[in-house]
Parts: C-alpha cells; sequence; structure tokens
C-alpha cells in the first residue's frame, strides 16, 4: 500500500499544479515556481564495484531514499559501452562515459568505469566516494564504514580465543588509506598480548590470487604456528576459507572476517569462520545518497571525520559497524537474507516495468493490418494460455489468492585460478530463499508472454500467407 500512495501522489500533485481554475487562484508566480521545480528534477548517477557482495544492499539504499524525495537515479554499470538500461553508444570511452553521466548533477561512485572519474572532472559534476577514495581525483566527501572500530572488532576474537602464534592478515588494497588504518589498528590491538606476532600479506584490487599463495606457504612452513587468520574483504575471506579446507585447518585455524554478507555468514554457520564484521551496507546507501543531495543543494555536511589522499583531505561520514559472533549470528542472518530478498524483488519489478514499456512501444509500432490480425487470434492464444495455466506453469493466479510464495535455490562455483590458468581449487556455495512475489508481478509475466506468443503466431501466419503466394504465382 506504501508503494501505491508513494506512485499515486506524485500524480495527483501533478493534476493539481496543471489544473486552469487552480493556476489562476495560485498567481502567476506560484505558477513558474510550479513548472520550474517540475522540470529541474534531480537526475543522481550511481556507479557501484559489481564485485562488491553487498552492491544489492548499497543500492537499495540510495533507490529507497530517491523514491521518497523523487529524485531520479541513473545506474552506471561497469561496462565502459553499455549502461545499467543495456544501451550503447559510439565514440571513445570518454564520450561513452559522458553520455552515461548526461543530466546528472552527482556521481556515487564506489567502483566501474574509471572514464567516468575523467568526465566528470570535465563536467564539473562533483562526486562521493564509498568506501575508498578513487584515484586521481579529489571526491566532495566520502561515505566509509569505521576503520578504527572495524581493525578492532577484527582483533577482539583473536585476543579472546588465540594464545599464542602468528596471526595472518590478508589485507586489501595497500594503497588505500582505510586500509591501511584498519591494519594498523589490528596490529595495535593484538599487541595487548605480546605471544601474539603479526604477518601481512597485502593484494591489491584484483590480485587476491597473490593472498591465497602467501598464505598456504605460510601455513606449509609453519604448522600449528599460525592460530589465526584475519582477513579485511569478501573475497580475500573466501580464498582463506579455501586454503584452510584445502590444508584441513578449517577446524582448528580462526577465521575472522571484515565484511558481513550471506557467503560468509553461511562459512559461520557451518563453523568455518568465527567472526565478522557487519559494515552496514544499507545504511551506506542511505548516507551516500544523503549527502549527494546536500551537495546539490549546497546544504551543509554532517562531517564527522577526514580522510587523507592522493588529493589531500577530504569531508568523511563515517557509518558504524558491529560485531558478528555466534551469539547474534541468527539475527543477522536473517536481516541479510531479508535485505536481500527485498532488493532482488524490486529489481525484479523494475526490470518488469521497462519490459513492460518496451513490449507497450514495440506494439505502437505495428500498422492497422497487423493489429487486425492479432485480435483476431487473440481468443484462441488467450485460451491456450489459461489451459497451459492449469497445470501451475502458465502463470495463472487461483481466484481469492492473496499473494504468491517462490523458492530459489542457488548455487554458486568459483574457481581459483593462477597467472597460467591452472586451476588451484574450488569452492562451492548454495543457498536457498523464500520470498513473496505480488500477483500483480505474475499477471504481468502471464501477459507479456501471451503477446510474446502472439507476435509469433502473427509472423509464422504471415510468412505461410507469403509462401501461399509465391506457389501461386
Amino acid at each position: 500500500m506504501k508503494r501505491i500512495l508513494l506512485i499515486i501522489f506524485p500524480l495527483c500533485l501533478s493534476l493539481t499544479i496543471t489544473g486552469c481554475s487552480l493556476q489562476d487562484l495560485l498567481g502567476k508566480k506560484q505558477k513558474s515556481q510550479s513548472t520550474s521545480q517540475s522540470q529541474q528534477k534531480m537526475v543522481m548517477a550511481v556507479a557501484l564495484n559489481e564485485q562488491d557482495p553487498n552492491k544489492a544492499l548499497i543500492q537499495r539504499g540510495i533507490e529507497d531514499m530517491a523514491q521518497k524525495e523523487n529524485i531520479e537515479v541513473k545506474v552506471i554499470s561497469s561496462s565502459k559501452s553499455q549502461s545499467s538500461q543495456g544501451q550503447s553508444s559510439g565514440g571513445s570511452s570518454n564520450q561513452d562515459a559522458a553520455s552515461q553521466l548526461k543530466g546528472a548533477k552527482v556521481l556515487i561512485y564506489q567502483g566501474g568505469n574509471p572514464e567516468l572519474l575523467q568526465s566528470i572532472q570535465e563536467e564539473k559534476i562533483p562526486v562521493v566516494a564509498l568506501n575508498e577514495l578513487p584515484a586521481g581525483v579529489k571526491p566532495a566527501g566520502i561515505i566509509l564504514p569505521d576503520p578504527q572500530k572495524a581493525g578492532e572488532l577484527m582483533a577482539e576474537p583473536v585476543l579472546t580465543k588465540a594464545t599464542e602464534g602468528q596471526v595472518v592478515v590478508l589485507q586489501g588494497d595497500p594503497s588505500d588509506s582505510t586500509s591501511q588504518e584498519i591494519v594498523a589498528v589490528i596490529k595495535q590491538s593484538l599487541s595487548k598480548n605480546p605471544k601474539l606476532t603479526v604477518h601481512v600479506i597485502a593484494s591489491p584490487a584484483g590480485s587476491e590470487a597473490v593472498a591465497r599463495q602467501g598464505l598456504l606457504d605460510l601455513l606449509q612452513k609453519n604448522p600449528d604456528k599460525v592460530p589465526a587468520v584475519i582477513a579485511q574483504t569478501e573475497k580475500l575471506a573466501a580464498q582463506a576459507a579455501e586454503v584452510l579446507k584445502s590444508q584441513q585447518l578449517e577446524k582448528k585455524v580462526l577465521l575472522v572476517g571484515g565484511q558481513a554478507n550471506q557467503q560468509s555468514l553461511q562459512r559461520m554457520a557451518g563453523g568455518t569462520q568465527v567472526a565478522d564484521v557487519d559494515t552496514s551496507p544499507y545504511i551506506q546507501g542511505v548516507n551516500a545518497f544523503q549527502w549527494a543531495q546536500r551537495i546539490v543543494n549546497k546544504e551543509t555536511l554532517d562531517i564527522s571525520e577526514s580522510v587523507t589522499g592522493e588529493q589531500g583531505e577530504v569531508p568523511a561520514k563515517v557509518v558504524p559497524v558491529k560485531s558478528v559472533t555466534s551469539e547474534n549470528l541468527a539475527v543477522v542472518q536473517k536481516s541479510y537474507a531479508k535485505a536481500v530478498e527485498t532488493a532482488a524483488q524490486t529489481s525484479s519489478q523494475n526490470q518488469q516495468k521497462q519490459g513492460s514499456t518496451s513490449s507497450s512501444g514495440s506494439q505502437d509500432k505495428k500498422d492497422s493490418g497487423s493489429q487486425a490480425s492479432s485480435q483476431g487470434q487473440k481468443g484462441s492464444s488467450g485460451q491456450g494460455q489459461n489451459q497451459s495455466g492449469g497445470t501451475g506453469t502458465g502463470g495463472n493466479i487461483p481466484q481469492g489468492a492473496t499473494k504468491v510464495t517462490e523458492k530459489v535455490q542457488t548455487t554458486i562455483t568459483r574457481e581459483y585460478l593462477d597467472d597460467q590458468g591452472k586451476v588451484l581449487g574450488t569452492e562451492k556455495s548454495s543457498s536457498e530463499q523464500n520470498r513473496t512475489v505480488p500477483p500483480q508481478m505474475i499477471q504481468q509475466e502471464t501477459q507479456q508472454k501471451s503477446q510474446q506468443d502472439q507476435g509469433k503466431q502473427e509472423q509464422q501466419g504471415q510468412q505461410s500467407k507469403d509462401s501461399s503466394k509465391d506457389k501461386k504465382s
């Protein structure tokens, strides 16, 4: 019901503003203001890291806020030649980036096409960075999980459960100042136990296999001397889990992550990871949106800290983080699963709307003869759909049904390769989600399928007619 109200309200407001009698009452000044506001709807560009396991939650946080504020969000894919809507543009990569940013007043940037950063400098579009500072550009601000607290939480379970030995820290991008701070905090925290030493294995973005091999070598050379492994990111944690499993150490060596997500929470539930850090990805998205909106409106930012990069000091908004342990695992896991499910439903609904619009546009282009043929075939085609629906595969919904539930099982197979392409190991994970789908969505899918079937029948009928004419001639 909330979603329906959000759609109806702007429509009602539009009808009210455009009413002739009301315009006369409001006067020319208010009429001019209303027209100006409707024409200046803000467009916010968003480029997220496709490799972030919590990308969907970050994006949902941004889009939920945008819907409330009636702001258009333009999500840009990591492809250099395509936007998220799958539209291609010609010319150079710089021209392509500029076309994707067309109309945007601000860019929220976490990763993706680096050409966007060059384009925003040329277009003088402000940037709000997510998680880490982008190279070659100074953003107007950055949103990031609390690095100080994250480092402390990653070190805490090791201090509690390990007595002595060499703790391995798998560091993310060593050139990133936030990553450096987290490692420094971990070292400082672990120094409370003089019997624990720290060995850091750094891995620049895209070279996680280096960290994997380094960890494997260390474990083989120092058997029974490594009590724990701390991994900053999910990629590194997944690599560490695979290595520990290959050495039959998954139950002996503590594994602590720094980026909680559905996969890491499954490892915790299975006993192969002892702790993680909830970085609040949804809240990251909400804060990124709020800052982007304030920057465009030239409002004061709620700055809590600052981050120093190659371009100088950048205002920072620090998002609180919390520890995930066996005590609160069930609650956190349920929360993440529900959030991901909701984000998937929203994405599916948006795709359905886009598909419906595209299908409607194609139908409008048909000539009057094709439309008459379609109407003539509609009865028999529709009956076929109803009959197949009786088997449970046609998408028809029984009368009186108020909701539709689906069980979705996902299986992920991950392979780890070296520089020569040799497979060093594999990892499989599976998950099952129960989700509720609005009946209207199923009905819409059925209608679209019916339209597609009708189009095929029309095409086949036309081809048959053409063939008959050729034979007669």
